[in-house]
């Protein structure tokens, strides 16, 4: 195994590869997974309280002492295209998505570039019922800086030699690889609450992800089952719940929780775009709880997130910490009555 092979400074890069692999095959997993919609259901795409969107967030993650941290970002801009012209309410979406993990000080780096169109289909005359579906593409891309990396056979009397050979025949860079995903989502929604649910499938085309030369290893599908409800609990109180389901391989695990936001005395509901205070929490199945803040004001929303592990296993690190901050920018055009949450 070349981990077994490898100075103990590249350990954690491996680590990385081989905890992420039986879970999510490298997929990133986001607590703040509504600040990234695009990577959850192509569906979502232009699925908003506001014709587009732009979204940024960025996970620091296994922070702590002698551990470089794996460091996850994500971009993304959505919104919708085209409108039917006699019924506003049918609309074509569409958004493109940034993912970038990035260890070891930029040693490993894995990205990808999403592209997602979709179309939002109304079942009545106001839009109560909705059907939305959505088709995409990715291209994804990793890259292993193997000069950086140090191996027992370059060991000399005076230390660690990358001038030395590695005798590592079998090493090789990732291929970049091409895949499709698509989903489908239902909505209802009235002024006071709004419910989703959807089901999405990511890499329906195999993709070859392997440094050993390996034709064998393929990174499997990944299924998504995700639901979403918000409402008013008063004038200036809103409620948010929802869950996401991952599916892949034999594994799986869920994320659920809940936000609410409060709107301050001398705010509105019904102004435009008010300011709100956020606080939740989520919890991760056998990993983590994750206590969130945010808070709205005019187009921007911005939000903190911290996972407190709660997993039974221990690791060789001791205490290690994760960290996530969103920031989200909205048109200031809104719906007729939008619900303040963190989703939409």
């Amino acid at each position: 195994m070349i981990k077994n092979r490898l100075y103990i400074k590249i350990i954690p890069v491996f680590i990385v590869l081989l905890y992420c692999v039986p879970v999510t095959a490298q997929d990133p997993n986001f607590s703040q997974y509504f600040s990234t919609p695009l990577s959850i259901n192509p569906a979502l795409a232009g699925n908003s309280d506001a014709n587009w969107r732009l979204m940024g967030l960025q996970r620091s993650q296994w922070i702590g002492e002698g551990v470089e941290p794996l460091t996850t970002t994500s971009v993304s801009f959505d919104g919708v295209l085209f409108r039917q012209r006699d019924f506003d309410k049918n609309y074509i979406g569409g958004g493109i998505l940034f993912l970038q993990d990035k260890g070891m000080g930029g040693i490993y780096k894995s990205s990808s570039f999403n592209f997602a169109a979709s179309t939002h289909i109304s079942l009545d005359a106001d839009d109560l019922h909705s059907i939305s579906g959505g088709l995409g593409g990715t291209y994804s891309n990793t890259l292993i800086n193997f000069s950086q990396l140090t191996f027992n056979a370059q060991l000399s009397s005076i230390g660690f030699n990358r001038a030395l050979p590695t005798f590592e025949a079998n090493l090789s860079g990732i291929k970049p690889s091409l895949s499709t995903f698509a989903g489908l989502m239902y909505t209802y929604r009235t002024d006071n609450a709004n419910f989703d649910i959807g089901v999405s499938g990511y890499r329906f085309v195999k993709t070859n992800k392997t440094v050993l030369k390996d034709d064998t290893q393929f990174d499997p599908p990944r299924y998504n089952v995700h639901a979403n409800y918000q409402t008013f609990l008063s004038e200036s109180v809103t409620f948010n719940t929802n869950l996401l389901l991952v599916m892949q391989s034999s594994r799986s695990f869920y994320t659920a929780g809940i936000t609410a936001g409060i709107i301050p005395g001398k705010f509105s509901a019904d102004d435009e775009s008010p300011f709100v205070m956020y606080g939740g929490l989520w919890y991760r199945q056998s990993e983590a709880l994750i206590p969130y803040v945010g808070m709205s004001y005019g187009v921007l929303q911005a939000g903190l997130s911290y996972d407190i592990n709660a997993s039974p296993s221990k690791n060789y690190f001791g205490s290690l910490s994760t960290f996530e901050f969103s920031l989200i920018c909205r048109s200031p055009q809104k719906r007729n009555s939008p619900i303040p949450c963190p989703w939409k």
